[in-house]
C-alpha cells in the first residue's frame, strides 16, 4: 500500500521538522555545551526523523499481519502519548515566558550559580553587575557550590567576575553548598537571616529559569523579584531543553527535587 498524498505530506513535514530540530539542538555542541537537554532533544529529532521515513510502511506491513489488533491498540497508545506530551512541553513553555515581577523597590540581589566559566553564568554575573552598579547601596549573594571538574565554587566564580565589573567584594555574600536551584534559595535564605540582610530578594538568572526560581522562593515564603539574564542564542536550545525536564521534575516529582 503506497503513502497517501497526506500521509506524505505529513511525512515530508515531519521529516523538515526533525531536521531542523536536528541542528538547532547540534548548535550548542560547536561551544562545548552538551547535556541532558539538547543531548534528550538530538534523540528526540531523530525519533521524529525515523518516524517520518519508517512509520507509514511499518504501519501498512502490521496491518497485514496477524498482530494487526495489536499493533493499532499500541498506535492508539503511543499517539496519545506524544499529544500529551507536547501539550505538556506547551503548558511548560508558557511557564518560561509567564511575565515576572520588576523590581519595585530595595531588596537583595541573588545570583544563581551554573557552570564555572559558561556563557551562561557570564550572562548573570553581567547583568547582576549592571543592577548592582546602578544601585550602589544594594547587596548580593552569589549562590553557587563545586561543580563537577570545577577548581572553584560558583559563587567564587561570580563574585570574581562582579569585582572585574567594579563590584566591590564587600558587597558580595558568598553561599557555597548548594548543588541545584532548589538548594541556592534554601541556603541563601539562611544567609540572609544570618547575615540581617534584606529579606525582599531580587533574582538574577536567565529568562527560561526563572519561572521555577520564582516558585521556589514562594514555597520559602521570600518576597521575590526578578532581574533576567538574556541566555546566548547559541545555547538556548540546551537550556530549554533540560529547563522542560528540571519544570517536569519539579511539577510531577518534586520529592526528587
Amino acid at each position: 500500500m503506497k503513502r497517501t498524498c497526506r500521509e506524505s505530506v505529513l511525512s515530508f513535514l515531519a521529516f523538515g521538522a526533525g531536521v531542523g530540530l536536528c541542528i538547532w539542538f547540534c548548535i550548542p555542541l560547536f561551544w562545548g555545551v552538551f547535556h541532558v537537554g539538547n543531548g534528550g532533544g538530538i534523540l528526540f529529532s531523530l525519533f521524529l526523523i525515523a518516524g517520518s521515513i519508517w512509520y507509514v510502511p511499518l504501519r501498512n506491513r502490521m496491518e497485514r499481519s496477524k498482530h494487526a489488533r495489536a499493533f493499532r491498540l499500541f498506535r492508539r497508545i503511543s499517539w496519545t502519548g506524544l499529544a500529551i506530551c507536547a501539550a505538556w512541553a506547551i503548558f511548560l513553555t508558557g511557564c518560561m515566558l509567564w511575565p515576572v515581577p520588576a523590581p519595585s523597590g530595595e531588596g537583595t540581589v541573588v545570583i544563581l550559580g551554573c557552570k564555572d566559566g559558561s556563557a551562561a553564568l557570564q550572562t548573570r554575573i553581567d547583568t547582576a553587575a549592571d543592577y548592582l552598579n546602578a544601585h550602589p547601596d544594594t547587596v548580593a549573594v552569589a549562590s553557587g557550590g563545586l561543580g563537577a571538574k570545577e577548581w572553584r565554587s560558583e559563587a567564587e566564580a561570580i563574585r570574581s567576575g562582579l569585582e572585574q565589573r567594579g563590584i566591590s567584594s564587600e558587597r558580595v555574600y558568598l553561599e557555597v553548598q548548594s548543588t541545584n536551584t532548589k538548594e541556592n534559595l534554601a541556603y541563601t535564605c539562611e544567609i540572609l537571616k544570618s547575615q540581617s540582610l534584606n529579606p525582599t530578594i531580587i533574582i538574577v538568572t536567565e529568562r527560561y529559569h526563572m519561572f521555577r526560581a520564582l516558585q521556589i522562593a514562594q514555597e520559602h515564603r521570600v518576597t521575590a523579584y526578578a532581574v533576567p539574564a538574556k541566555t546566548p542564542w547559541y545555547i538556548l536550545s540546551a537550556s530549554y531543553g533540560r529547563e522542560l525536564l528540571a519544570l517536569t521534575k519539579f511539577y510531577l516529582f518534586p520529592w526528587l527535587s
